[in-house]
């Protein structure tokens, strides 16, 4: 049975990759965000593998011929290690982000890998029977629509996402203030949601964004690392 999101041992083994950063001693600390940027598909992730790889191994570079008591040389040593130590305080702040992004999809690469159930024996045909009535069914429920966060109630919205009506009413309070959610994952954001939480919620919400005027802002930028 696979382990739950909110586990501490899913949380560890899916956080991995920030080894790879913090082992790679500047060098090769940008392979982690390869791997992450790659795997859910974020060109700004892989990007910043891409920029912590090159920028540490031409400093290398340039150390390598200059000389090694001059101040450039100096200089230069200093940034290579103050990129390494970016890398991995950037490594811990995304990793949030990549474990949401973890406990709500599957990698594309193993989705392409299933491999088909068996496929069923040929149907023999024989012949028709004789029609019968046909039986009276009850028509089958009509499944809810999602619910719009920016039009729900706090006890629509405690009930969806199983919260307690105080913090519903918050989250409505946080959503006037900031003139509606743009997103169900910036809702998300502002609930407080685990990335359990979340995944097990997301298909029964839907998000319509309000109109904002131009002098309205939010209560602050989103940052994607």
């Amino acid at each position: 049975m696979a382990a739950s999101p909110a586990s501490l041992g899913w949380r560890l083994r899916n956080s991995w990759w920030v080894l790879l950063v913090v082992l790679g001693l500047g060098c090769l600390s940008g392979t982690g965000f390869l791997y992450i940027g790659i795997t859910a598909r974020r060109p700004a992730w892989w990007g910043i593998g891409v920029a912590y790889l090159l920028l540490p191994w031409s400093a290398l570079v340039a150390i390598n011929r200059l000389d090694k008591d001059s101040e450039l040389s100096t200089a230069l040593a200093v940034a290579y290690f103050a990129l390494w130590f970016a890398s991995i305080l950037h490594a811990l702040i995304l990793n949030g982000s990549w474990l949401r992004w973890r406990a709500a999809n599957r990698p594309w690469f193993e989705a392409s890998q299933a491999q088909p159930g068996p496929l069923a024996p040929p149907p023999v045909f024989s012949a028709p029977p004789a029609p019968a009535p046909a039986p009276v069914f009850p028509a089958p429920p009509v499944a809810a629509p999602p619910l719009d966060v920016n039009a729900a109630t706090a006890a629509q919205l405690a009930r969806a996402a199983g919260l307690d009506l105080g913090r519903a009413e918050r989250i409505v309070a946080d959503r006037e203030a900031r003139g509606g959610f743009q997103t169900v994952e910036e809702f998300a954001t502002a609930a407080a949601l685990a990335p359990h939480e979340f995944a097990r919620v997301r298909a029964g919400l839907t998000c319509t964004p309000r109109p904002r005027a131009p002098h309205q802002q939010g209560p602050g930028r989103v940052l994607d690392f």
